[in-house]
């Protein structure tokens, strides 16, 4: 709702600049972020370096989600034939595991919302830093956001692809790859 507020101000004050200066065309182009994040090479890194933690994490929760299975079916099967002590101290061993698996899992969820929010940043710089570039070779005076409310835009006002060449191009992306080998 703000976004489209934002856009319609945006868009309103350019017009409204444009009136008073009738002899100055306003340019005016479209980017589609979103596309640029999921296919420029330094997205695609940044993607890969996500996955791949995710997959450690995920390694480690399902081992531990195993031993607490294995645990409880223990208990279960043995439950009758224990006494009453030992059976405590396995249910309590069961729910310091269940405890330890919940914690790990939080903390899990924690780092990769982090993880995501820092490489997204890391890409979106890269993708400000090449609409600058794009707005100021070809003068642009007001780029809008294609999901910020943007319905139909022409072809020829869409510079989505330049800057996803450029980032493409740029040698801000050899960078990007050098820390994926490298496990950062």
């Amino acid at each position: 709702m703000k976004k489209t507020a934002v856009v319609v101000v945006a868009v309103l004050a350019a017009v409204l600049f444009a009136g008073t200066s009738v002899a100055q065309e306003i340019k005016i182009a479209v980017i589609d972020v979103n596309k640029v994040l999921n296919q420029s090479e330094a997205g695609m890194v940044a993607k890969k370096k996500m996955e791949a933690r995710y997959e450690e994490l995920k390694k480690d929760i399902d081992a531990k989600q195993e031993d607490a299975r294995k645990l409880k079916d223990e208990i279960d099967k043995q439950k009758v034939m224990l006494g009453k002590d030992k059976l405590k101290e396995k249910e309590d061993a069961l729910a310091a595991k269940v405890a330890d698996l919940r914690r790990i899992t939080q903390e899990s969820e924690k780092e990769m919302q982090e993880r995501q929010g820092e490489l997204t940043r890391d890409v979106l710089k890269q993708i400000e830093n090449q609409v600058d570039i794009v707005v100021k070779a070809e003068k642009y005076d007001l780029v809008l956001e294609r999901s910020g409310g943007v319905v139909y835009v022409a072809e020829s006002m869409d510079i989505t692809d330049r800057v996803l060449q450029l980032i493409n191009n740029s040698s801000q992306t050899p960078k990007a790859n050098k820390g994926a080998g490298s496990g950062k």
